[in-house]
């Protein structure tokens, strides 16, 4: 009985440490966005350019060590990982808040972005290591839903954070680290390494980081102050760093992203879609903020209420895909969530006018977009799942999330390139907003390319139209 006892008071420990981290990585996101304009307005001479490597050089680190982190559990113990992951979240948190310029800013950024990706992978890992087989689906929602918990209320408490001041979205997460810090140091128990599990490749992450970074700088910068000798090394950066990390990924035993993987029937194809929506979606939610604040001079409070509808319909819509979706396939539901994303997109195009009226230019939008992530993200990342073999399962949603952190990143350095290039003005939003239309549609195509190319298969080879 006092075994009983004691595994189930353990299990119950490491879920809360687990959920912990997952609503700070998440809530991140959202309150960050929300801040931008008010860590702009306090750091003086910072411009858009500037303030977008906040939110770039977080998503960046993580992208890049996401399947590093996946690899370091595996060796040695999803435990050990996520308390490192919790220290470094949580003092990178406390040291942005602190950040006396841009520059340490986005310095200690990439520092929570890396603690962030230490969390995200490991900390799954460490809940269904604990989590007995037939709980592990209910674990795995749990953990869902408490991502989609701080979506839902994230830009609300960002707002109410930046009232006070937007070092404040930074240090919400120190209370909350260190319970779980003090919670999975005291009660968690300890996981099994495995000394002979392949080494994390790190210089193949730090060359992705550099590629990635280049490109991103390249789409910042170049259309805001040309070919300048800044650009050109960015672009001698993107091109050395990518031929590098292509080179390693030939010939290294066990690399950063396996070559295989990619060859797999149509996953290459569901990173592109992942990657694309995730750029439309990257160019919506700051977007979104800017525009309410800097246009229509909306309070951070204000436009973090504003901003909650669209991120309230994303669990809202999965719980009805859930009920009522069951025998249709992900890949359909893709289809359609790429079609109503681009029509709030295109609807933003059309509606919005410098003159305040949110009811008819931005809850519109807002409430398609929140559907078409509901629709699309998920059943992405499903059905990119569905295409790897089992034993390469922790890879492949490695790589796709990875793909998801990539586009974030381009999507943001579209929007702040596309308001450099018109002086900030009206037009820059269009722009963008054109651009997040045509990548909602184009990721609708793409999935329907997919759908269509895996009922030939079936057809072909006699089976029923499972998967994708």
């Amino acid at each position: 009985m006092t075994t009983l006892l004691t595994a189930t008071g353990e299990r119950r420990a490491t879920t809360t440490v687990v959920l912990l981290a997952n609503f700070m990585c998440n809530l991140d996101l959202w309150v960050v966005n929300v801040a931008i304009t008010a860590i702009g307005g306090s750091l003086h001479g910072s411009s858009l350019a500037g303030l977008s490597w906040v939110i770039n050089g977080y998503a960046i680190a993580l992208a890049a060590l996401l399947v590093v982190s996946g690899r370091a559990a595996d060796r040695y113990g999803a435990k050990r990982i996520v308390h490192a992951g919790l220290v470094v979240f949580t003092v990178a948190s406390v040291l942005c808040a602190l950040a006396p310029t841009l520059t340490a800013l986005v310095a200690f950024r990439v520092l929570q972005g890396i603690g962030a990706a230490m969390l995200t992978t490991a900390s799954l890992s460490l809940l269904l290591g604990v989590t007995p087989v037939d709980q592990r689906a209910h674990a795995v929602r749990n953990w869902a839903a408490i991502g989609a918990l701080a979506a839902a209320t994230g830009p609300t408490i960002g707002g109410l954070l930046v009232a006070l001041d937007w070092r404040w979205v930074f240090l919400i997460n120190l209370p909350i680290g260190i319970a779980a810090i003090l919670l999975c140091m005291l009660r968690v128990p300890r996981t099994a390494d495995r000394p002979d599990a392949p080494h994390p490749d790190l210089p193949g992450a730090v060359l992705l980081s550099a590629a990635i970074a280049a490109l991103v700088a390249v789409v910042v910068e170049a259309p805001a102050v040309g070919f300048t000798p800044a650009v050109a090394v960015a672009v001698a950066i993107l091109v050395l760093a990518g031929a590098a990390f292509v080179v390693r990924t030939r010939v290294h035993a066990d690399p950063l992203i396996a070559p295989g993987l990619l060859r797999q029937r149509g996953f290459g194809a569901v990173n592109v879609a992942v990657l694309v929506f995730s750029a439309a979606f990257g160019i919506m939610l700051l977007a979104n903020s800017l525009w309410m604040q800097d246009v229509w001079h909306y309070s951070p409070v204000v436009t973090g209420l504003a901003m909650a509808p669209g991120p309230l319909m994303v669990p809202l819509t999965t719980a009805v895909l859930r009920r009522y979706g069951r025998g249709v396939r992900p890949i359909v539901f893709v289809i359609f969530g790429g079609l109503v994303f681009a029509v709030g997109m295109a609807w933003a195009v059309v509606a919005r006018t410098p003159e305040p009226a949110y009811l008819t230019a931005v809850l519109p939008q807002l409430a398609a977009t929140g559907i078409g992530v509901g629709l699309a993200m998920g059943n992405l990342l499903a059905t990119g799942s569905s295409l790897v073999p089992n034993d390469q399962a922790g890879a492949g949603s490695g790589v796709l999330n990875t793909s998801r952190q990539v586009g974030s990143s381009i999507g943001v350095a579209v929007l702040v390139s596309a308001l450099a290039a018109t002086g900030q003005s009206v037009r820059g939003f269009d722009l963008a907003w054109a651009v997040a239309v045509a990548a909602g549609l184009l990721v609708a195509v793409l999935a329907l390319l997919l759908a269509r190319r895996r009922e030939t298969v079936d057809g072909r080879d006699g089976g029923s139209p499972v998967g994708p």
